[in-house]
């Protein structure tokens, strides 16, 4: 990841892109499940770009519910790496450089480059930012993915279940079997509502991991976010839909996440709403089983 940020960086340069403040991410815990999450949405950038510049695209990878591995992480990097090399030395570029030799490094260590990665990809397809848009279009994903878990487990469930049944459907559509529904969009919220509303998610998420003997994903705390930022609210939607993905293994769920759709209009409101959404399905989810 260390070598494709230099790519890219190179690349960026070349395109008149100097000036990068470049994002930290505060996940101590992260794990390759994680890791291969983000690469997901790295390889969607690189898609989109050479699809704007008339290139051959790299392959999009999708996000499925098995244990992830470094190995498997490492697939996705090749793939980003020699897009990287064939978009660097066909702008001219030379490579008279190489990956550098590291030892005692983490997913997390990992999880940083890779962060720094995505940012710089954002710059290179125009977009000075990550905007609450994408990171809707990123939540939105996790909503459909655990939408379709709650279905599935509800037909998983014998006849004589019938209250746990609609417990869990009605949850998809944010109600109550009596007659209760959840609480409407609240204007004003900041990206530190949103981040904290996931630290929320994700501690409930613990409790689901818990359950089913799986180790607690450590979280980070609010106030290490300060002045909290979109891209800090995109980076937990990546994290909710990884272990979103992992839960559905004990509970027996196939199936792959959704792609992000592009969106606009968006607001941290509208992203604030969808994760209320999540959290009250987990909530049912938590009930039910």
């Amino acid at each position: 990841m260390e070598y494709a940020n230099s790519l890219i960086d190179r690349i960026l340069t070349a395109n008149g892109v100097t000036e990068i403040n470049i994002p930290v991410s505060r996940e101590a815990g992260a794990k390759p499940m994680h890791v291969y999450e983000l690469h997901v949405s790295a390889l969607t950038e690189l898609y989109a770009y050479a699809l704007e510049e008339e290139r051959r695209p790299p392959p999009l990878a999708v996000s499925t519910p098995i244990t992830y591995t470094p190995t498997d992480v490492y697939y996705l990097t090749q793939l980003v790496i020699n897009n990287l090399e064939e978009v660097y030395r066909d702008s001219g570029g030379y490579i008279d450089f190489s990956m550098n030799s590291h030892s005692g490094k983490s997913p997390a260590d990992v999880y940083q480059e890779l962060f720094e990665l995505y940012y710089r990809l954002n710059l290179l397809n125009g977009k000075s930012k990550v905007s609450p848009n994408e990171v809707y279009s990123h939540i939105f994903r996790a909503k459909e993915d655990l939408q379709f878990s709650l279905l599935t487990l509800s037909k998983h469930l014998a006849d004589s279940d019938e209250i746990k049944k609609r417990l869990l459907v009605t949850a998809i559509y944010g109600m109550h079997p009596d007659g209760s529904t959840m609480t409407p969009l609240e204007a004003g919220k900041k990206p530190g509502d949103v981040i904290a509303k996931s630290i929320t998610i994700r501690g409930k998420l613990n409790l689901l991991r818990k359950r089913n003997k799986l180790p607690e994903i450590p979280r980070p705390k609010l106030e290490e976010f300060g002045a909290a930022k979109p891209i800090d609210a995109f980076l937990q939607t990546q994290f909710i839909i990884a272990e979103l993905n992992l839960l559905k293994i004990p509970m027996d769920i196939s199936s792959t996440t959704n792609s992000a759709k592009a969106v606009s209009g968006k607001t941290p409101s509208d992203v604030y709403q969808e994760m209320k959404h999540i959290e009250y399905m987990i909530d049912r989810l938590i009930q039910a089983l």
